[in-house]
């Protein structure tokens, strides 16, 4: 038993070193250019304001790192802070909760934390594209180079947004058109310059479907289990994308039989296939029963999902989106269903099945394209050996297939490469979210809401102020999330009223009574809706500086 536990680790050492010395030059240009903007944001920070280290997705972003706080604070199940109704706190986050807890622990901001996870979530992601890679393609060097492809690639959304903003082609204003642009969760590269989650939800995607492909090749029940419990875990990272991987398995495990010649043969692997259906659906159950607890006990969840459409843009918009990665993916995949491999075929499965539910009958349509970008990737590296063998022949082709597959991953990157360069070379004059940088002095406000307030209460404020505060103070708001915020739409309307002085006495004491209002906070952002904001007397200022403002609501 030593002898074979000492074997298993050894091939786990061997197998993980060469994943890493695959993967770490990749890992380490991706790591350099997606940090470098934010280092650049900071670097710019205005006197008297501090960087928060978002750039992207503000709102969302912000709602993230809330997370994150009530983990820092000793929270294990969840609450949505971003709105005031009664709830019962029962979110399992565990990929939040666990950075909440690096970030107490080692004593580090949360927006740091935050984004060195960022950065180890890129390095699982490149193990998952290698293990998937590893299963197509037998030579090491074409599996680097379909890490760069991966890693590296956008589509045309840089000549689309040429023609659209000839003026200013270096600023990093919105753009759209084509989904390298729009959809960071469509790009490996932009998935890991916004959002931990995506690289996270990705890597398992990844490792979850490569573990169902290999059990139904080796016909091993227990690669089966790992994957569904790998579904699960995805269940409470990003719930959306089991749909993706289930959706997959269910294609594959049903046509994996028919992919074998002979009846003898079909029918051992109908067997095989229903014993690998019962090992991956027991461990993908308990995910998939907690969403479905969590979404009928849960009335702000409900709430939320009805109203956070997310649908797919045009078809042409994802063509362009993935470019000549996609156009060399078409050949890639005859290639492979031409040589009659199984992992080849399989990842064609997974492609064609991915795409169809770009376009299901859900309201979250544009979420599940998470993933997509590597069998495509992997295809169009194939297909880009192909091609480069047949056209550079004799004594000098090694040279010009190199400089032919380096030219194609470098025109691959215009969109990622234009959109780093877009943010570093960004004009102070350029229109940026007034979140990036807030002032010193609400950042001291919040400050004092950490040491003074009571958890329990509602924050009023407005939606910028809303949006921030959670992560920062630990406290509810009233209003602060498009999505997480119960009738954003009315209860910004009374912000608005409120500040301005539209509501009566009795209208604005009952409107705060009702949400259990503890603070209101009259800052820059309240100051924008209203520079002349009268108090009731029923509010007790408790806090100033510079001009920031914070009331405490006075008890009967």
């Amino acid at each position: 038993m030593k002898d074979e536990e000492e074997s298993f680790i050894s091939r786990l050492s061997r197998s993980t070193s060469r994943a890493l010395r695959d993967v770490w030059l990749v890992w380490l240009a991706l790591t350099v250019l997606t940090t470098l903007p934010y280092v650049a944001a900071a670097q710019r920070t205005p006197p008297g304001y501090v960087f928060t280290g978002v750039l992207t997705a503000d709102d969302d972003t912000f709602s993230y790192f809330a997370w994150m706080r009530q983990s820092f604070d000793g929270h294990l199940l969840m609450c949505d802070m971003f709105t005031s109704e009664p709830q019962s706190c029962e979110f399992l986050l565990p990929l939040w909760s666990f950075l909440g807890i690096v970030a107490r622990v080692a004593h580090l901001s949360i927006p740091l934390t935050f984004h060195i996870a960022r950065l180890l979530a890129g390095l699982l992601l490149l193990i998952g594209a290698r293990a998937v890679a590893v299963g197509v393609m037998r030579s090491r060097t074409r599996v680097r180079y379909s890490l760069w492809l991966y890693s590296m690639s956008g589509g045309l959304g840089w000549l689309v947004y040429v023609l659209k903003d000839r003026i200013d082609m270096v600023a990093a204003s919105a753009a759209s058109g084509s989904v390298d642009l729009t959809t960071p969760e469509a790009i490996a590269f932009r998935s890991v310059f916004a959002q931990v989650h995506f690289a996270v939800a990705a890597a398992l995607i990844l490792a979850s479907i490569k573990l169902l492909f290999s059990a139904l090749v080796d016909k091993k029940l227990e690669r089966a289990l790992m994957a569904g419990a790998l579904v699960s875990l995805l269940a409470v990272v990003h719930p959306y994308l089991v749909v993706v991987v289930c959706a997959v398995a269910v294609v594959a495990l049903c046509t994996w039989p028919l992919l074998n010649d002979g009846r003898s043969a079909r029918r051992l692997e109908y067997r095989s296939a229903a014993g690998i259906t019962a090992a991956f659906g027991a461990t993908t159950f308990p995910g998939l029963a907690y969403l479905v607890y969590l979404n009928r006990s849960n009335p702000v969840l409900r709430e939320w999902l009805r109203i956070t459409d997310t649908l797919s843009p045009p078809p042409w918009e994802y063509a362009l989106g993935f470019g000549i990665v996609g156009v060399l993916a078409v050949f890639g995949f005859c290639l492979m269903w031409s040589a009659r491999g199984p992992h080849g075929r399989l990842l064609l499965i997974w492609a064609v099945v991915q795409a169809a539910l770009l376009y299901a009958p859900v309201n979250f349509q544009r979420r599940l394209v998470e993933g997509f970008q590597l069998p495509l990737s992997i295809a169009a590296s194939i297909a880009l050996f192909w091609i480069s063998r047949r056209v550079f022949k004799g004594a000098t082709s090694a040279r010009y297939r190199g400089l032919f597959l380096t030219g194609v991953i470098t025109v691959a990157s215009l969109t990622n490469f234009g959109f780093v360069i877009g943010h570093m070379v960004a004009r102070s004059n350029n229109p940026t979210d007034s979140r990036r940088y807030l002032p010193a002095d609400l950042v001291a406000a919040f400050g004092w809401f950490r040491t003074n307030a009571d958890h329990d209460g509602v924050l009023f404020s407005s939606y910028l102020t809303g949006n921030v505060a959670p992560s920062m103070t630990g406290l509810r708001v009233f209003l602060g999330h498009y999505g997480q915020t119960i009738r954003s739409d009315e209860k910004g309307s009374q912000v608005t009223a409120f500040y301005a002085g539209a509501l009566t006495d009795e209208e604005a004491r009952h409107l705060l009574i009702e949400h259990r209002v503890r603070f209101v906070i009259y800052g820059p952002f309240e100051r924008a809706i209203c520079d002349s904001f009268s108090p009731p007397i029923w509010l007790k200022l408790a806090y100033r500086q510079g001009d920031i403002e914070i009331f405490e609501v006075k008890t009967m």
